[in-house]
């Protein structure tokens, strides 16, 4: 049995190499990208600070004067805010929202659009303990990280999505 079942997996395995598949690897950002300066973002914020790991991590060098760099990524839009989503009969507060809204836009040295303006938003749904209030703002406070933590995600996820930089050839 296990020699079949052997033979079936080499045989998947060369299938799925035969039809070009392959893992993800580490993405690579646009060399356009090299020397970046965060504008709109406080540098020790959650987001500043894992936005700069995360491009460091990409290997870029994220620059803190602007007339260095060879891209501006712009946060032109942050804001983190709480819904109440339901109510009790009573009126206390049942579940709330957590939605996070962030624009950005990413323009060269010399003032050109690399990245039009993109709107990212996230939201997140917690019920709120009232017997609890302690664990409920431990709750938000994490879903707070976490949707920080996720939206320098979808901002690198649009980044690599930069074409690499046009080479003239004259």
């Amino acid at each position: 049995m296990s020699h079949w079942l052997g033979r079936t997996l080499l045989l998947s395995l060369l299938f799925l190499v035969g039809c070009g598949f392959h893992l993800r690897g580490g993405s690579e950002l646009s060399p356009l990208l090299n020397q970046t300066y965060l504008q709109g973002v406080a540098p020790y914020s959650q987001l500043g600070i894992g936005l700069k790991r995360r491009l460091e991590a990409h290997g870029i060098t994220v620059t803190s004067v602007p007339e260095e760099a060879t891209a501006l990524l712009s946060i032109t839009y942050n804001q983190l805010q709480r819904q109440v989503l339901s109510v009790e009969s009573t009126g206390k507060v049942q579940e709330y929202a957590l939605k996070y809204v962030l624009q950005f836009q990413v323009i060269n040295s010399k003032g050109e659009v690399l990245l039009p303006s993109q709107r990212l938003e996230l939201m997140r749904q917690y019920l709120f303990d009232q017997s609890s209030v302690i664990s409920a703002g431990e709750q938000e406070k994490l879903l707070r990280e976490t949707l920080q933590n996720d939206m320098v995600q979808q901002i690198l996820w649009r980044l690599e999505a930069l074409p690499p930089p046009h080479v003239d050839e004259s």
